[in-house]
């Protein structure tokens, strides 16, 4: 009988770019997954490692922060003894690595306080303009590449919403199988027309007249004026239908294969 359950990679990026994030102010930072550096898929004797390269991209704007520190979200179930050979070269200089220092590995029990980040947090600032870092690490067993968050915080932001390739937990492989059905669907639509008034505009006709003397000016005092405007409308009114499935209570036989003894 196959096995349902394997080791799977999901899609995932390569590459981020903060920078294209809108926000009040943001941070502006491209951060790559280099392949040339990592070991996503070791050979015996290798350990599996990951490198990212940051990159500042920003201008000396109030709108644009520097970096702080960056947190690479990695699986929940990786303790720090399987963490190895951390390494950061900042601006072309090899920084010292103190771990449980400068590097921390943040847990969904005790996040990264500013973030409300887990992962692997760097503690290293880095410029917003031309500002270049490489961080890596090892793990001493292999896992699966999938989506991880990877969270910025600097000059009071926190960017945390896209995600790049690196360590993911073990993910069973389902065996899927496909059900069909026809079916008719109606759905009431009701329109209700709505009229707004835009900003007024009053422009002068003719020439101000100017009359000597307390003058009882004609008309209503504190009157108004009324006037009607009618529209006809053509509404269209796009409609999507769609499906949700939602399976019941799932049976399972042992032995499948007992019903074709004879």
């Amino acid at each position: 009988m196959a096995n349902c359950f394997a080791r799977s990679s999901a899609a995932c990026s390569d590459f981020i770019d903060y920078s294209t994030v809108q926000g009040e102010r943001i941070l502006p930072f491209t951060i790559a997954l280099d392949l040339e550096k990592s070991i996503l898929e070791p050979q015996t004797g290798e350990n599996q490692r990951f490198c990212y390269q940051i990159n500042g991209v920003g201008q000396d704007v109030p709108t644009q922060a520097d970096l702080s520190h960056i947190l690479f979200g990695i699986c929940a179930d990786i303790p720090a003894s399987q963490l190895a050979n951390i390494t950061v070269t900042r601006n072309g200089i090899e920084e010292n690595v103190v771990f449980g220092q400068n590097v921390e590995l943040k847990t969904e029990e005790k996040p990264d306080p500013p973030t409300g980040c887990p992962g692997l947090k760097f503690d290293f600032g880095l410029n917003k303009q031309n500002g270049v870092m490489l961080v890596c690490f090892e793990l001493l067993e292999t896992y699966p590449i999938g989506e991880v968050t990877a969270c910025l915080y600097g000059g009071g932001v926190t960017a945390n919403s896209l995600s790049i390739c690196g360590p993911a937990c073990q993910q069973d492989t389902m065996c899927p199988a496909v059900g069909e059905q026809e079916i008719s669907v109606c759905v009431p639509v009701t329109v209700t027309p709505y009229a707004m008034v835009g900003a007024t505009v009053t422009r002068c006709v003719g020439t101000p007249v100017i009359t000597p003397g307390a003058t009882v000016c004609p008309g209503v005092v504190n009157g108004s004026c009324s006037f009607t405007i009618s529209q006809r409308l053509h509404v269209s009114v796009p409609v999507s239908f769609g499906a949700r499935a939602v399976s019941g209570d799932h049976s399972v036989n042992c032995d499948p294969d007992e019903d074709l003894v004879v």
